[in-house]
C-alpha cells in the first residue's frame, strides 16, 4: 500500500515516500517537509497556514515503488500550478536551479519564508529558465525540491 498527497489548487497526486498523520501536519500550522517519490522526486515543503485543504489518500492497489522517470540534469523546484508538473513536456513544468545549488539552504530559506510570511526570490540557471520566481511565502502554500538525477 502506498500514499498519496493532493493538495488544493494542483492537480498533481504525490508518491509518499513515508506515511505521515495528515492531521497532525495541518494542526501543528508549522511548515513541514516530506519526501515523494512521483511525480518528481525530492522533498515537498508544505505550508498548513497557506493551503485550504489537503487529501491524504492510502492506495490499496499498490504495484510497489513507481519512480518518477523524470531525468533531471540539475536540481530543479516546483510551485503550485493549474497543470502539474508534467516532466515530460517541453519544455517541462518545473523550475531549473543553478547546478551547484544547495537544496538544503534553500529549504530553510523558504519554510523561513513559509513560517513568517515573508517574500523570497529563487533565482533560476536553466536552459529554459533564466531569471528568477518570487515566492511569497504567506500564500504559498507548497513546493518541491528535486536534486539532479544521477548519471547512470
Amino acid at each position: 500500500m502506498s500514499s498519496i498527497l493532493r493538495i488544493e489548487g494542483d492537480p498533481t497526486s504525490w508518491t509518499l515516500t513515508a506515511a505521515i498523520d495528515a492531521g497532525q501536519v495541518l494542526m501543528s500550522g508549522a511548515p513541514v517537509a516530506v519526501p515523494v517519490s512521483a511525480p518528481l522526486a525530492g522533498r515537498l515543503l508544505l505550508s498548513p497556514r497557506a493551503v485550504g485543504s489537503v487529501a491524504y489518500l492510502h492506495v490499496l492497489d499498490d504495484h510497489g515503488h513507481i519512480p518518477s522517470g523524470a531525468q533531471l540534469p540539475q536540481p530543479c523546484l516546483y510551485v503550485p500550478s493549474a497543470t502539474g508538473p508534467d516532466p515530460h513536456s517541453s519544455p517541462p513544468r518545473y523550475y531549473a536551479l543553478p547546478p551547484l545549488s544547495n537544496l538544503a539552504a534553500l529549504e530553510a530559506e523558504i519554510t523561513a519564508a513559509m513560517s513568517g510570511g515573508t517574500v523570497l526570490t529563487v533565482d533560476l540557471a536553466g536552459p529554459t529558465d533564466n531569471g528568477a520566481v518570487v515566492l511569497n511565502g504567506a500564500a504559498l502554500s507548497f513546493v518541491v525540491l528535486c536534486p539532479a538525477t544521477p548519471h547512470s
